[in-house]
């Protein structure tokens, strides 16, 4: 973009920095560090409920087995409550035992009392059947035969009274014989009437209330009966009731026994897997080292879910490790990494990236704005070389992003970027010539070069401070083209897809958005460029002075039209892009 008008080659200065342009092995990496862990880290935890003390434990760094007992707690007080447990259970059964037997005899009395009340009801019921049907016939019958007989002997003595009473006037008998035949008519008329009274006093009184109790007996027995069911059916429920209390309780009696039972089996803690014995001290160097967690040695004290003891598999490592939110944009599952260990000088372990978080971790005081994202790095050498590490290890890894061979490069160093565009000096004889490069990815120290230079010219170190004044005027040349053409100068330094990046380091050249030193149409000071355009120092620029793509406004901005722009005709002009 920047013309052709500007002088692309200078002179050689002394002592200036130069190196080559090689083609070779081209690396990107992502280099951090983080600490060793393993892939498979078992941890011993105290389950004991409450707390409780450490009896003996395993020394810290010796070899266990799955299965071998690397922890004893005190079960002792466990032990004792287990026991007081055990009686309750005892207490318990007998309860049971005893509700069910309750409920046994509730069945059988409800039983016998239903059936009482069942054969009672039945009972009143043959007893009303045989009054209506037996019993009163039999009573009528009876007092209906008796007024037949009275009648009879009331009918025979009045025939003997008559009959006597004739013979008394005919003076064959006597007075007191016809009285006592009197008396005797007499009394049968109110035996006669005794037992019509019987019959009245059966018909309209005695059965009627006899019927009527005897009804009454049999619907109270239907309403015992009903009752006793009630009643039967309440004791049966009460009594199962209390049998599935009594049931209940000594389940949950057994469950607090077991519980004991396994609190004291958890006392006594095996390795989860094969592996060295890390303790989980919270400070793992004195045990006065100040922390408010409890350590962990035989006599300390430990309360339920305390972890006590790791069990790392040493053959299974990993790196945890953070990523700047920069940088992780060139990270993917499956990278290689190269690993050293401050352990193992000079060893170099291989391994992969294994997994990247998806979210960013909050910075911490005082860079809260920093955000950082969780990567794990599994080692893939083989066990016998992976156990030469341990977890806690600080290690410095090195993260493969790309590798190739036979890549044009020279040192990013030897590049600047001016707006979208990059140059490079060449040394060319005892001079230098400017080159527009076209690049690619770069790493720490070097760029990719895919246009502009060839392998073996030689490339001058950092001309940004040896040729200060030479940039400036290609930034100024950049600005006064982009106001011809009415762009934003900031939009000429946004970066697009297709340029390089450098590990997300600065760029070679000029900072993103910055603007450019001195001054000229498009910003800066406009008496310093000026001045630097006058190349005779006459005060005054001529048309062949200013760059090329300004030359068609020239004549506009020469108000007095003398063939030459003063200071403030320059400074007009400055105004006027700049507003």
């Amino acid at each position: 973009m920047v013309s052709s008008w500007f002088p692309s080659s200078s002179k050689l200065p002394a002592n200036v920095i130069t190196k080559p342009v090689t083609r070779g092995k081209f690396r990107i990496t992502i280099n951090e560090r983080g600490f060793l862990d393993s892939q498979r880290n078992e941890t011993v935890t105290c389950e004991v409920p409450g707390s409780t003390t450490i009896i003996s434990i395993v020394e810290e760094g010796v070899s266990v087995k799955k299965g071998d007992v690397v922890v004893e707690l005190d079960s002792s007080a466990l032990a004792d409550k287990a026991r007081q447990q055990e009686i309750d259970v005892t207490q318990a059964e007998a309860k049971l035992s005893t509700a069910k037997e309750n409920l046994e005899i509730q069945k059988t009395q409800n039983t016998s009392d239903i059936a009482f009340v069942e054969l009672s009801l039945e009972l009143a019921d043959l007893d009303y059947d045989k009054y209506i049907e037996g019993e009163l016939p039999q009573e009528r019958d009876k007092i209906t035969g008796q007024i037949r007989l009275k009648e009879e002997q009331l009918a025979r003595k009045r025939e003997s009274y008559e009959f006597t009473k004739r013979l008394a006037k005919k003076g064959y008998r006597s007075q007191s014989d016809l009285e006592a035949e009197r008396i005797a008519v007499t009394q049968a008329e109110i035996e006669l009437r005794v037992e019509q009274e019987n019959f009245r006093v059966l018909e309209n009184f005695t059965s009627k209330r006899t019927i009527r109790e005897l009804e009454a007996d049999a619907d109270e027995f239907v309403r015992e009966l009903d009752r006793v069911k009630r009643q039967a059916s309440a004791a049966l429920s009460k009594a199962e009731a209390e049998y599935q209390s009594a049931l209940l309780t000594l389940e949950v009696e057994k469950e607090k026994y077991n519980e004991w039972l396994k609190h004291i089996e958890l006392c006594t803690l095996r390795a989860p897997q094969d592996g060295q014995i890390v303790y989980a001290n919270s400070n793992s160097g004195s045990r006065r080292g100040g922390s408010t967690e409890p350590e962990i040695y035989e006599g300390a004290t430990v309360r339920e879910r305390q972890a006590l003891l790791k069990i790392p598999d040493l053959t299974k490592m990993k790196i945890d490790a953070r990523i700047h939110e920069s940088m992780i944009s060139q990270l993917d599952v499956g990278l290689p990494v190269l690993i050293r260990a401050d352990a193992q000088p000079g060893e170099i372990f291989n391994g992969v990236v294994s997994q990247i978080s998806s979210v960013p971790l909050s910075g911490s005081f005082p860079n809260y704005d920093i955000k950082e994202y969780q990567i794990a790095i599994n080692l893939t050498d083989p066990p016998e070389r992976v156990k030469l590490l341990r977890p806690g290890i600080s290690a410095e890894f090195e993260v493969i992003v790309d590798d190739r061979e036979n890549v044009l490069q020279v040192p990013v160093q030897s590049v600047v970027q001016v707006g979208r565009e990059y140059y490079s000096w060449v040394v060319k004889g005892k001079s230098l010539e400017r080159r527009q490069v076209k690049v690619a990815r770069s790493n720490d120290t070097d760029i990719e070069i895919l246009d502009g230079l060839t392998q073996g010219e030689i490339v001058v170190m950092s001309p940004r401070s040896l040729f200060a004044d030479e940039i400036t005027q290609l930034e100024e040349i950049l600005v006064a083209e982009l106001a011809e053409q009415g762009i934003d100068e900031s939009e000429s330094v946004q970066e697009d897809s297709s340029e390089p990046k450098a590990n997300d380091k600065e760029k070679p050249g000029k900072p993103k958005g910055e603007k450019p030193p001195g001054g000229g149409p498009g910003g800066g000071d406009p008496a310093a460029f000026f001045q630097r355009m006058d190349k005779d120092g006459d005060g005054a620029l001529s048309k062949s002075e200013i760059p090329e793509p300004m030359q068609a406004s020239f004549d506009a901005a020469d108000t007095d039209a003398d063939g030459s722009l003063s200071l403030d005709e320059w400074k007009a002009v400055a105004a006027k892009r700049n507003r």
